[in-house]
């Protein structure tokens, strides 16, 4: 080795070094892939169980969402009575032309309830306008605005919509009504999807994916700032405090 190479090296190693490393095998890859490829399989299984979420937070107060089947107003009517609430807000799309609707009712399925056996007299009404993006939001924001016309502050709101909706809702009202006021949520049972097979059918694979794409758009990119509060019209149906 010449003078000159001699330094060359000397300089390389105050550079570089050389070390052992471990790698894995390919066995080693193989159970990795194993592990990932059966947690995957079941996050993907568990997937509707995670998105049909029931966590109830004990207020007086039930939201109740308005476009859901009739078969789920039953379990509306049972978790009423057996949830100790006093007071109902059914929330729902006004007409076109800023009304409520006809008969009272008729609207956001209050006579669903009522046929159920949730009394008349608890029932009140939020609506908001026909729009066709963040429907769920805008119900929110009209539940804030029904909220603000009460005279009795409220500080808790247990929400009631359909199946994997759920997670969704919770996050989407939690953003429109503010940390002042807990929000929890129940899941009704959606009999046209069965919970532990749901993408072997269409009506499941629609409703549990895209209410999985959703649920990560309202938690990760959602903005509420470019939302303003929906004004109920005048003359609908305010309610009793709860």
């Amino acid at each position: 080795m010449t003078v000159r190479s001699s330094r060359v090296s000397r300089y390389l190693r105050n550079i570089v070094v050389r070390r052992e490393r471990w790698s894995l095998t390919a066995l080693g890859w193989s159970l990795v892939l194993g592990v990932v490829a059966l947690a995957a399989a079941f996050a993907f299984v568990r997937l509707h169980d995670f998105l049909a979420i029931s966590r109830p937070v004990g207020a007086r107060l039930l939201v109740v969402e308005g476009w859901m089947p009739s078969f789920a107003y039953r379990e509306v009517a049972s978790a009423f009575r057996n949830g100790g609430y006093t007071r109902v807000v059914a929330v729902g799309v006004m007409k076109e032309d800023g009304g409520a609707g006809g008969d009272a009712t008729e609207d956001f399925a209050v006579d669903k309830l009522i046929r159920n056996g949730v009394p008349p007299d608890v029932i009140s009404k939020a609506s908001y306008p026909a729009i066709q993006a963040d429907r769920t939001y805008h119900a929110a924001m009209a539940v804030k605005a029904w909220l603000a016309q009460q005279r009795v502050p409220v500080t808790a709101v247990d929400i009631v919509t359909l199946g994997p909706h759920a997670r969704r809702t919770r996050v989407l009202y939690e953003k429109a009504l503010g940390d002042d006021v807990e929000v929890g949520v129940i899941a009704v049972r959606d009999f046209r999807i069965d919970p532990r097979h749901w993408w072997r059918t269409s009506q499941g694979a629609r409703s549990v994916i895209g209410e999985a794409v959703g649920y990560v758009y309202a938690r990760l990119l959602f903005a509420p700032s470019a939302y303003q509060a929906v004004t109920p019209p005048a003359g609908e149906d305010a309610g009793r405090p709860p």
